[in-house]
């Protein structure tokens, strides 16, 4: 019953939602996506999941992300709303974190995207494919790139870090997507040849939209519209994000099957001909004014989203803006949260309470079934002359004597259960916090203490009350 008590403490202290909503940003701002994607139920998934699951996980891809605003120009945090939430007091931006990069089309070798898209590559017969979805390539530190070689190593992966690093190769970030015959392919893509090419600029995005809505044929043909191209790379490999141990780098929107995910570093990405957007923000505020600072931030985003609305030069359909901002604030999933979270607390802390109190009680029981058992040897003892505090000394001892044997089995295989349940949980939930209930264990022996001095007290008056 005492180990059963421990063991349940543990599971409702480290399987607390709160755990798992510490690791979150104070605030998560991204681009929300177009209304066709919308509609579709893509960008918006993150409210009906559970919350463990990564908020900018979608089955939605490039084109239902970017129909409305599908120009290089385009940042989903735009340059105007970085700089007035720099402006902002109350957010720590040593401990924010920025995604940076860029949406492009890309076009690889027929072996270098036969892995992850074997159909695409049989559409054509050229060597190089060119990609029918926008793709993100996300800018990553050093730091990053140094914790992903140390990834690689530590799991003896087939991928090229160095030219990663050098600036002359991207990696393929994947969700868990690639079967084991798949991952052999992607082992031999390793090295292929691929380029970006740009999305229109702005300009040529409006007239595209002019022309398509023209009459004329002729003149629809006339303009060709231009998209840069980047300098080649190599492929460093096909790397699946979800794998045991995969660092902690934060994506932008991802996970859909069709849509490739890049990472590539500073010097690689200076060899795309566009600027680097940001993608989506992660900021951490001061607590004392994460409320004020909440507050900002959505009359920010609800400005800066009625101005996306007004721009509709670009969309394809008529009348509509750009996509605008959202952002997911820690506080509001905590209080959202909250209820269940305290609900789970009352009811686990009372069915470990209810073990607590059948261990204890089981405890006394045996006690004083032994006593009732002894009670001649008692009267015995006390007829040779024993007094009562040597009775009290005398059963002081053999309870003293049943306390060491409980507190020895919680130190040795309450404590062998614990790194057990340890292991499974964290292996069950990503987001299982295990501390030892260090707290819990010595209000137990006091408990037990308590317990055998008030039963010694008792019970040495006992032949007298028989």
């Amino acid at each position: 019953g005492v180990l059963s008590f421990i063991l349940m403490n543990v599971l409702i202290n480290g399987c607390d939602y709160k755990h798992l909503l510490e690791k979150r940003p104070d605030f998560l701002l991204a681009g929300e996506f177009s209304q066709f994607g919308q509609s579709m139920g893509y960008g918006e998934e993150y409210k009906t999941r559970e919350i463990d699951v990564d908020p900018l996980l979608t089955q939605g891809d490039g084109v239902e992300l970017l129909y409305d605003n599908d120009y290089d120009e385009f940042s989903p945090i735009s340059q105007e709303l970085e700089k007035k939430l720099h402006k902002m007091e109350g957010i720590d931006w040593e401990n924010s974190n920025l995604i940076e990069g860029a949406y492009v089309t890309t076009v690889m070798s027929r072996k270098g995207i036969r892995p992850y898209d074997e159909g695409l590559s049989d559409l054509t017969n050229d060597n190089m494919v060119e990609g029918i979805t926008w793709d993100t390539v996300q800018v990553i530190d050093e730091d990053q790139i140094l914790s992903l070689k140390k990834y690689v190593q530590d799991n003896q992966l087939n991928i090229d870090v160095k030219s990663l690093e050098e600036g002359t190769g991207v990696l393929i970030i994947h969700d868990h997507m690639l079967t084991p015959e798949q991952q052999k392919l992607a082992d031999e893509a390793i090295g292929e040849p691929v380029y970006f090419k740009t999305l229109l600029s702005k300009e040529d995005a409006i007239r595209r939209k002019e022309q398509s809505n023209s009459d004329s044929k002729e003149k629809q043909q006339e303009d060709d519209f231009l998209e840069k191209e980047s300098e080649t790379f190599t492929l460093c490999g096909y790397l699946d994000r979800q794998s045991e141990n995969f660092p902690e780098i934060h994506q932008s929107w991802h996970g859909r099957e069709g849509s490739l995910y890049y990472f590539i570093s500073e010097k690689g990405f200076q060899k795309i001909p566009t600027e680097k957007k940001i993608l989506a923000m992660e900021l951490t505020a001061d607590p004392e004014k994460e409320p004020y600072v909440k507050t900002q931030i959505s009359e920010l985003i609800s400005e800066e989203n009625k101005k996306r609305s007004e721009m509709t030069e670009v969309s394809m359909d008529e009348g509509t803006g750009e996509a605008g901002v959202f952002v997911i604030c820690k506080s509001d999933l905590m209080q959202q949260k909250e209820t269940y979270m305290r609900g789970n607390r009352i009811l686990l802390g009372a069915v470990s309470i209810i073990l607590f109190i059948a261990g204890l009680t089981n405890y006394c029981n045996v006690i004083f079934t032994g006593m009732y058992a002894r009670r001649k040897e008692f009267d015995i003892m006390k007829s040779i002359g024993m007094t009562d505090k040597q009775m009290k000394l005398m059963l002081f001892g053999e309870g003293s004597y049943y306390f060491m044997c409980v507190v020895g089995m919680m130190f040795t295989v309450g404590a062998a259960t614990l790194v057990g349940v340890k292991i499974y949980m964290e292996n069950k939930l990503s987001y299982f916090t295990f501390h030892w209930p260090i707290h819990v264990m010595v209000g137990v022996m006091f408990s037990l203490v308590l317990i055998n001095v008030m039963v010694t007290h008792f019970l040495s008056y006992y032949p007298k009350d028989i």
